[in-house]
Order: structure tokens, then sequence, then C-alpha cells
């Protein structure tokens, strides 16, 4: 289809739009413009999530005092980071005095091995124990892989996870694990503070990639349109 001329500078140029071509970049802009937008939604969401863990965190009546016992089963939550560098949450069940069910606790993080096929072993402190825990929120990442539960060569825990599953969790542990969420503030074998963000991109991050995929939907446009210019070679009769 060719569309009506213009001038530019003196010369004179049409617009010559061709099917496939047209069909092409106005797929990739409509592609690009729908990635912006959902990179923009999920930075929204991060951003909800951070405010909800933060608001979470600041509770102070959150923090309990509890004395019990750990059970020796325990969980390795993967793919968190401290300072740039890789590791797992240790996740530890706790059975207070007089309680039916065990939390899930949140002993801190653990720097990973060098190599991925090397699971840690953390120690669990026995014996009687007096402990203090805060609250956490639960929240669930993707995970793009089976959650297959693999523990150190000749162990049988911990078992290195993906998610946290409390139903999965009973019937590895044969336990009643209550649904709350529970951070080691202090107590034997408490290891370095976990991050009260999500765990998910960040905000900024997401809409770092929301730019950039408007700006790639832009320049599709704008390349699309300037292949279709074509310069006027005849003389027009006036």
């Amino acid at each position: 289809m060719r569309i009506k001329h213009f001038s530019l500078y003196g010369r004179r140029y049409y617009l010559k739009l061709e099917l496939v071509q047209s069909i092409t970049f106005v797929s990739i802009f409509l592609l690009c413009s729908a990635l912006a937008v959902w990179q923009w939604q999920r930075a929204e969401a991060s951003h909800q999530r951070e405010l909800q863990a933060n608001t979470q965190q600041l509770k102070a009546d959150n923090q309990i005092i509890l004395t019990g016992q750990w059970s020796p089963e325990n969980f390795l939550l993967d793919n968190r980071t401290h300072k740039g560098r890789v590791g797992y949450y240790h996740l530890a069940l706790f059975k207070a005095e007089g309680a039916a069910n065990h939390l899930l606790v949140n002993l801190g993080w653990l720097q990973a091995p060098i190599l991925r096929s090397d699971i840690p072993s953390p120690v669990i402190p026995t014996g009687k124990q007096s402990i203090t825990l805060s609250n956490l929120p639960i929240i669930k990442p993707v995970v793009w892989s089976s959650d297959h539960w693999p523990s150190p060569t000749h162990k049988q825990w911990p078992k290195r996870i993906q998610s946290i599953d409390i139903e999965r969790f009973e019937l590895a542990t044969k336990h009643k694990v209550d649904r709350g969420y529970w951070q080691l503030v202090s107590g034997k074998d408490k290891l370095i503070d976990i991050y009260q963000s999500s765990p998910y991109l960040n905000k900024h991050k997401h809409l770092g990639y929301a730019m950039q995929w408007l700006l790639i939907a832009i320049a599709a446009l704008m390349v699309g349109i300037f292949s279709a210019i074509r310069h006027e070679d005849k003389e027009v009769d006036k």
C-alpha cells in the first residue's frame, strides 16, 4: 500500500507499506510493549510484597520467647544471597514445651559450597533450648525446575528445597507443622540474619527491564517506519 507523498528539505518522499513487513514490525512492537507492561506490573507487585514484609518486621509484638527442642529434620532453602554470595536459608522445626505442633524456624543464612553437588550439613542444637522468634511472611518464589529435595551424600537430612511447602514438610518429617513461619532472633547456633525483602527481583530491577522492553518496542516501530519510506525519483508534473 502506497501512502500520500510528503516533502522534506525540498525532496519528495512517500510511504510504501508491505503486508509482511508491516505485520512483522507491528508484532514486535506489540509484543515488546506487552512485556514492558508485564514488568511494570511485577515491579508494583514486588513493591507491595516488600512493604508487607517490612510492616511485619516492624511489629515488635510478633516476637515470642519459647523453651523446647529442635527436631533433627531440617531444610536448606535454595537460591538465597548475602552480599553477593550464593547460599541457603537454614530452616528447622522447633517443638515448644506443651505445644502440639512444630514451628518452622529460619535460623539464618549460610554460604553454599563452590560445587553445586556439595550440600552443607549444618548442626542442629540438641537438648533443651530457649529461643526468641519473630514472625515472617511466607513468600512463594518462582520455581522453574522440579523440586526433588536432594540431601548430602550418605545423609538423609537436610533436604535442599526450592520453596516452602508446609504440607510436604509434614509428609517428609511425620510431624504436625504450624502454618506460621518464624525467624530466629536469638538462640544457640543462630546464623547470619536474613533480609526482610522479597526473594524476587526488586522493584527497580523490574522497572529497568520494563524500560528496556519499551525502548526495544519504540526502536522496532521507528525501524519499521523508516524502512517504509521511499524517495520519489520521478518528477511530478505541475
